[in-house]
């Protein structure tokens, strides 16, 4: 009786481990492997300040000026008196992300060195908001990149009544000192500076 057993359990083993590559080869015929290649297209960082890319370095930008005329100073001079305004035309059409731009201004208020006074910031498309003693920011969101942004400084050269000597070593260093920085705007807010 024992053999019989060990004979039937021998055969129900067999049968099981036959039945078990049975299912598994029919389950096998279903699963597949696959690999995946993931396609992210990289948001593009384009700006450009009077036609001239900003984007990957640190650039000198010409800004032009345009000067009222005054009758005491030769066409083309500055002096105390003049109003200056410069003109700054930002395109940031091929760009993908929003961006925030911060202008700093050292000017006769934060130099005494310097000659020229931010009098004003003009803009008919962008909001200009004081964040610091000589810093200006403005954002250019998303819905907006495709608008190319103009806006104009005003500098004025404020007579104080003081007598200027002028010397070989006046540069245009000496009148104002424009910088500009660019990032990418991730949602902060523009907090108005007070004195």
């Amino acid at each position: 009786m024992k053999d019989k057993r060990k004979v039937t359990m021998i055969i129900f083993l067999l049968v099981l481990c036959f039945a078990y590559l049975i299912v598994r080869g029919a389950q096998g015929a279903y699963e597949s492997i696959v690999s995946a290649t993931a396609h992210n297209n990289i948001a593009n960082w384009s700006i450009k300040v009077n036609n001239q890319e900003i984007t990957n370095n640190s650039n000198t930008i010409d800004l032009t000026y345009t000067m009222n005329t005054l009758n005491n100073i030769r066409a083309g001079k500055v002096g105390p008196g003049a109003v200056l305004t410069y003109p700054v035309t930002i395109d940031a059409s091929s760009s993908d992300v929003a961006i925030l731009l911060t202008f700093s201004i050292k000017d006769k208020t934060i130099d005494s060195e310097k000659y020229l006074t931010l009098t004003d910031i003009e803009s008919s498309n962008l909001t200009i908001v004081r964040t610091g003693p000589s810093a200006y920011s403005t954002i250019i969101d998303k819905s907006s990149l495709s608008t190319i942004k103009n806006l104009t400084l005003v500098l004025e050269w404020i007579d104080d009544g003081s007598l200027i000597e002028y010397n070989e070593e006046t540069t245009s260093d000496s009148f104002v000192e424009i910088n500009l920085n660019a990032i990418q705007y991730t949602g902060e807010t523009l907090v108005q500076y007070n004195e």
